[in-house]
């Protein structure tokens, strides 16, 4: 990846190499990346790393394909488990209970 980041005061730097000391590079941005989608940053990282994929195609795409693949997943559980499934679940956990507890 070869493409240079310019920011708003006309500094360049490499693709993935932060302009200044608070600028997010690629590798924090998309390590940090499930944390930013699922709303645990707090609001300046998120800030920052909002910034860096509105200046980054790559992570803008690798944030894209996330999005929609926690999209997906969030629409096909939308499904309860039977009642029944709930009653042989607590059964079993009594029975484990029960177990450790005379074990």
């Amino acid at each position: 990846m070869s493409a240079d980041h310019t920011d708003d005061a006309g500094t360049t730097a490499p693709h993935g190499h932060a302009p200044h000391d608070h600028a997010v590079d690629c590798t924090e941005a998309l390590s940090r990346l499930f944390e930013f989608l699922d709303a645990e940053v707090d609001e300046l990282e998120g800030d920052r790393i909002r910034q860096h994929l509105a200046d980054c195609e790559p992570c803008l795409a690798e944030y894209d394909v996330e999005d929609h693949l926690k999209k997906l997943v969030r629409r096909s559980c939308l499904d309860a488990a039977p009642a029944e499934l709930h009653v042989r679940i607590r059964q079993q956990l009594t029975i484990l209970r029960t177990q450790v507890e005379l074990g």
